[in-house]
């Protein structure tokens, strides 16, 4: 509506200067309508330029955090640095299993803020999003045609993540993936073995202290012993490789 009444008020003074005859009166009637035209050009300004007859509003959602990485064994946050300051980085993620093309954070420092952090429960992405929204619908009345209600000023992004995850850019990512190509058949034997010499020991530890182990019980230990030295050597071999593409 502010944008009509501009329009109106400067046809009215274009009308009162060039129609009223009596130079007071078209002096008065005159000043009047280009007082109230300045004053509604001020307020157009001060909505525009300093969000008059508006106010912030912080909306928070929180959605489940899915690993972008392709393998089922590897929980992968990426990000991609934005500009030659690893402080400005671009997030890469998921949040349902399905998706098929990634979400990407703002890349604008000013529209977005990201913070990762290591938690015990499900991992999560929460959004803090900040708009600019009228206080009232006056106010939206008056102002509403900038189109600029709900307008976006920030988005906080903070991904919490288990500490089994790995936080890596996009290129970190693929000399990682590659290097696991190239080791797979090695790594492979080094897993069997090292799974080997677990069970081992821990068989024979058990036999001295209960002589009387069942063959169930010794198979039972076994299939434990198994799993736990398979995650073991897992996490041991991918932290020498990540380790090797951080360098």
């Amino acid at each position: 509506m502010i944008i009509a009444v501009i329009i109106i008020l400067a046809i009215l003074l274009f009308i009162s200067m060039v129609s009223l005859a009596k130079p007071l009166t078209r002096n008065i009637v005159s000043l009047i309508f280009a007082a109230l035209l300045a004053l509604s050009i001020f307020f157009l300004t001060a909505n525009d330029r300093d969000h008059f007859g508006m106010k912030k509003v912080s909306t928070t959602t929180t959605t489940d955090l899915i690993s972008v990485s392709p393998s089922s064994q590897m929980k992968l946050l990426l990000y991609q640095d934005v500009g030659t300051s690893s402080k400005n980085r671009v997030y890469i993620y998921k949040t349902h299993k399905v998706q098929k093309k990634s979400t990407t954070t703002n890349p604008d420092p000013t529209k977005a803020a990201n913070q990762v952090k290591t938690i015990s429960g499900t991992p999560k992405v929460t959004t803090r999003t900040v708009r600019w929204e009228y206080k009232n619908n006056s106010y939206k009345l008056w102002f509403g045609i900038a189109n600029n209600d709900h307008k976006v000023v920030k988005r906080y992004n903070t991904f919490s993540i288990n500490k089994d995850w790995l936080t890596l850019s996009s290129q970190q990512a693929k000399e990682l993936q590659k290097l696991v190509k190239q080791d797979s058949t090695k790594m492979k034997q080094d897993a069997q073995t090292y799974v080997t010499a677990a069970v081992k020991t821990a068989l024979t530890d058990a036999m001295q202290q209960d002589p009387t182990m069942s063959a169930a019980q010794q198979q039972a230990l076994t299939k434990t012993t198994t799993e736990k030295a398979t995650a073991a050597y897992q996490a041991q071999a991918m932290a020498k490789l990540v380790a090797q593409v951080k360098k």
